[in-house]
């Protein structure tokens, strides 16, 4: 029976074809290997773990492999690796032998930038600092040392006083000396819009009908460069004082790279009213009139604006101190061009005599202005 056994293992050996290891004593079993001693193989190839053990005088009990019969071998992870095949026969007598193998690197490294990144947008001027690194694929051997050479070194500060697309290269070494080059392209660009400085007209200012004014506003930018500073009108031209209510000035700054800076100035323009004349007073000062007879208001808008120039329901009539509103008062107005001076002749009333009254009138450009007076009999 032992003999027979023998013989069987020697079938499947020579069947199969593993080389046969070497024994001390040429009646210790003998062991078939596969892969032979030194066989190399690339990453991810298919081959299996083959074995088989034999007694030259007795029969074999034990054939135990590091890894079992018939298993793929680990050709995933680069580089030697060993396996091991021990043999026992009936009268205890062992044999262990080895075989190794080498696992070609065949996976080429890659590159990991960090900054910049293949797409990105720097700001012009703004600090950045060169980071990448290299890295073997897993399986590998690993990066060389010294393998991963960029155009420029890490820590190196990203150059970004000039607008472009910049390319950016990195080689990697693995220890195999699989080489890759990879390359990125980043851009240094102007997102910040240009300054503008709207001086005149100022934000809320109140100008006079006619009133020469000049617009002043200047613009500056310090990364891709002026473009364009406009404005309703050029700085230094005349702002429109031409006609009555709440206008508007727009200024915009343009620079090289497409920012823009925008500011709009609201001014009203009124009329030039300095005031009535006498008989009124300055308010809040009381002029005394007689009650029942007519109050000459005097006051002039510099020029003759017609007679359109009060606004609905004005002027008019209050208690001095009232909450209310005033009550439309009845009257004349008149201009007279020599002297530039319009006339309110507002009518009063007998029933006043005592009383305390304001006489307010509301222009039509929305400016309101009081006389006060102190009626007698």
């Amino acid at each position: 029976m032992r003999r027979g056994l023998v013989v069987t293992i020697l079938a499947v050996a020579a069947l199969v074809g593993f080389p046969a290891a070497a024994s001390a004593d040429p009646e210790d079993p003998v062991v078939y290997l596969s892969p032979e001693d030194g066989w190399v193989f690339p990453q991810g190839a298919d081959f299996s773990f083959g074995f088989a053990c034999v007694s030259p005088s007795s029969a074999i009990v034990s054939c135990e492999g590091s890894q079992p019969l018939g298993s793929k071998l680990d050709t995933f992870h680069a580089g030697p690796h060993t396996l091991s095949v021990t043999a026992t026969d009936y009268e205890g007598r062992q044999t262990t032998a080895t075989t190794t193998y080498t696992v070609f690197d065949i996976t080429k490294p890659h590159v990991v930038f960090r900054t910049p990144t293949d797409g990105a947008l720097l700001e012009l001027g703004s600090s950045a600092t060169i980071d990448y690194a290299c890295e073997d694929d897993p399986g590998g051997l690993g990066i060389f040392d010294g393998g991963c050479i960029g155009t420029y070194p890490i820590g190196m500060p990203v150059d970004t006083r000039n607008l472009g697309t910049f390319a950016f290269s990195v080689t990697a070494v693995d220890k195999q000396f699989n080489v890759t080059q990879e390359t990125i392209h980043y851009s240094v660009v102007d997102r910040t819009p240009p300054t503008l400085t709207l001086v005149t007209p100022a934000d809320g200012a109140t100008y006079s009908l006619g009133q020469p004014v000049y617009a002043w506003f200047y613009c500056d930018d310090g990364g891709s460069g002026l473009n364009g500073c406009k404005g309703d009108v050029p700085p230094n031209g005349q702002i429109d004082t031409s006609t009555l209510g709440t206008k508007t000035f727009t200024a915009t700054a343009f620079d090289r790279a497409g920012n823009t800076s925008r500011e709009t100035h609201r001014y009203s323009v009124v009329y030039d009213f300095a005031g009535f004349l006498s008989p009124a007073a300055p308010y809040p000062a009381a002029a005394s009139m007689k009650a029942g007879g007519g109050v000459p208001l005097k006051f002039s808008l510099h020029g003759d604006q017609g007679s359109d120039i009060f606004a609905s329901g004005s002027p008019g009539w209050m208690p001095c101190g009232a909450l209310d509103g005033p009550t439309r008062a009845d009257g004349s107005l008149s201009y007279n061009a020599s002297a530039d001076r319009y006339t309110y002749l507002a009518a009063t009333s007998k029933s006043w005599a005592g009383t305390c009254r304001d006489l307010v009138v509301t222009l039509r450009d929305g400016t309101a202005h009081r006389a006060r007076f102190s009626f007698t009999k």
